[in-house]
């Protein structure tokens, strides 16, 4: 974890609360790992559908 991360979990966490749309805290952490990275994130989970600029594939 670094503090480009951080502030990417913390600027994701507020737009999703903008949005109505919360989802679980460690959610928000994996996502802000595969953003700051540009990784792409392999699950089936649909809280994720909600972050903008996050490349999902599904399996």
């Amino acid at each position: 974890m670094d503090k480009e991360t951080a502030i990417i979990y913390s600027k994701t966490r507020l737009a999703l609360k903008r949005k109505g749309c919360p989802i679980p805290e460690n959610d928000i952490w994996i996502a802000a790992l595969c953003l700051r990275n540009n990784w792409t994130l392999v699950t089936d989970d649909k809280d994720f559908d909600y972050i903008e600029d996050l490349r999902i594939e599904r399996w």
